[in-house]
């Protein structure tokens, strides 16, 4: 097994954006890609627009076809805001996304593979 330690950087727009997904396993590609789960240690926003901005992150578990909300909310300008408090792990395919125009994230993350 393999870990690494990795962040994703990105900024909301009007519609859902993906900031991260859990790689696909494939063991025909090369060089292959090994079965990988994701334990996320931390999801930051920050919002520096001049305004408070509508804001939804959320988390698709691609197995249960389910998107759950890490925050739906208004982030006040000059906010940051962690939103976990306890890590959570991701599958295959899983992904992390992000609406609220210009509000920026940070996913801090390890894959085991």
């Amino acid at each position: 097994m393999a870990d690494s330690f990795l962040s994703f950087s990105g900024t909301g727009g009007g519609a859902a954006g993906t900031v991260y997904t859990v790689p696909t396993a494939s063991l025909v590609t090369d060089p292959p890609i090994p079965p990988t789960t994701t334990l996320v240690k931390s999801i930051r926003l920050s919002n520096a627009t001049g305004g408070a901005v509508a804001t939804i992150v959320s988390v698709t578990d691609y197995s249960a076809s389910t998107d759950i909300n890490l925050i739906n909310n208004s982030v006040a300008d000059s906010e940051e805001i962690e939103l976990l408090t306890q890590p959570i792990v991701l599958e295959q395919q899983d992904t992390i996304k992000i609406t609220g125009v210009g509000v920026k994230i940070l996913i801090s993350l390890m894959e085991i593979s």
